[in-house]
């Protein structure tokens, strides 16, 4: 995939539009714009579906509309100001492609219900996704809770297959695994795996971190709460005093009673509690 398609800082909405009717069928909010996409977006269509011209590219307030029609519905790409905008533009086309051909049945059946189009999401957020995320890096899932509202989100994509392979992703989940071990493990290609893994951090399903290597440098964020300290006494104090932005795992272990895996596995759940965090 070209790497200016996979600039997802630039984009900020993408939506499929029905030619014959002017219904939204997929919309996806990326990024907040200063301008109402869904106003930009009818304002695009009147002028191609209801006044039948031709339009391409339509520019609003430093944002740029890439536009290309389909046989079936009309693809909207909201992205901003780009020396060239091509890249996204072939994308578009290849979304509206792929989106016909799966559908070509319903599309040709309208019924009006645009639930069973939501799956589709994973297809465009495999080629768009909300955010790259490195493939080192480790998911572990947040806790649902009532007192944590903005914690597990409803995802709204999770119909379908799309629903089938989030709880497969889900389940191969464990605080351990990399992204890319999660990926070899399910199966799934590198487009759905960074789709899905968008979706879940998106939606606060998910928080990252890294493999404690020897050389890792960790420094605190907080001090350790007394529970804690309770249960790994003073070495917890040291260990996290030790922990200064400049010392690597190994120079720490070194100062310690522990070998490298127990200074690990302590530090590792050290940095899960929000206590301690990479150096970066």
């Amino acid at each position: 995939m070209n790497q200016a398609t996979r600039n997802d800082a630039v984009v900020r909405y993408l939506s499929l539009v029905r030619k014959e009717g002017g219904e939204p069928i997929v919309g996806i909010p990326y990024r907040e714009m200063s301008v109402d996409p869904d106003l930009v977006a009818s304002f695009v269509l009147a002028v191609i579906i209801f006044e039948n011209r031709q339009l391409k590219t339509f520019t609003k307030e430093g944002y740029v509309v890439v536009i290309e029609e389909g046989d079936y519905v009309v693809g909207l790409l909201i992205i901003d100001r780009v020396e060239d905008d091509t890249p996204f533009r072939n994308a578009l086309k290849n979304i509206i492609t792929l989106f016909e051909e799966k559908y070509e049945i319903a599309l040709n059946n309208w019924k009006g219900d645009i639930r069973p189009f939501r799956e589709f999401a994973l297809d465009i957020l495999g080629v768009y996704p909300y955010k790259e995320i490195d493939w080192e890096l480790i998911p572990r899932l947040l806790p649902s809770s009532d007192a944590a509202p903005d914690q597990r989100v409803e995802i709204p994509w999770s119909v379908g297959e799309t629903d089938e392979k989030i709880h497969t992703i889900i389940g191969f989940i464990n605080g351990k695994r990399t992204i890319l071990e999660i990926m070899d493990a399910s199966a799934f290609t590198e487009s759905d795996t960074m789709a899905i893994m968008s979706m879940l951090d998106r939606y606060n399903w998910i928080a990252f971190t890294r493999k404690l290597r020897e050389d890792t440098i960790l420094v605190k964020k907080i001090e350790p709460p007394k529970y804690l300290v309770g249960v790994y006494g003073e070495q917890l104090t040291q260990l996290v005093s030790l922990c200064d932005g400049t010392r690597t795992l190994q120079q720490i272990c070194e100062q310690l009673p522990y070998n490298i895996e127990a200074v690990k596995t302590v530090a590792k759940n050290l940095v899960d509690a929000g206590i301690l965090a990479h150096n970066e």
